[in-house]
């Protein structure tokens, strides 16, 4: 029988490894760690975890869907929308998207980033 799976973990607990901090960081000293799972020309899906801090962001020619496993905060939206950031909270931010993370505990997420392309 043929295993169709390279293996399985606990996305809460698994082992991150350093990556670089947020771009826009404005107030806070955030760190950064991430597993990338799948990653190809097109898709990319992997666990992310950041400190607290508070930092914009922008989704410039790709979308991503999170779910998050831990944290505490909110993403206030360009639109004056805000999605909390809390276990199992779901948040869809689609191509071009704008906005703020305001991470008051660590969090974690799993994460689906698609290309803009990809989404047409």
């Amino acid at each position: 029988m043929t295993t169709l799976h390279s293996h399985l973990q606990d996305a809460a607990s698994a082992e991150l490894t350093e990556s670089p901090a947020p771009a826009r960081i404005v107030e806070g000293d955030p760190t950064c760690a991430e597993w990338v799972i799948v990653d190809t020309p097109d898709l990319e899906i992997g666990v992310w975890e950041v400190t607290p801090g508070v930092f914009d962001s922008v989704k410039q020619g790709i979308g991503e869907v999170v779910v998050f496993l831990f944290g505490k905060g909110r993403i206030e939206h360009a639109d004056g929308s805000v999605s909390p950031i809390a276990p199992g909270a779901v948040v869809e931010f689609l191509p071009g998207w704008t906005g703020r993370w305001v991470v008051e505990e660590t969090t974690r997420k799993v994460y689906t980033i698609y290309s803009a392309s990809a989404a047409s």
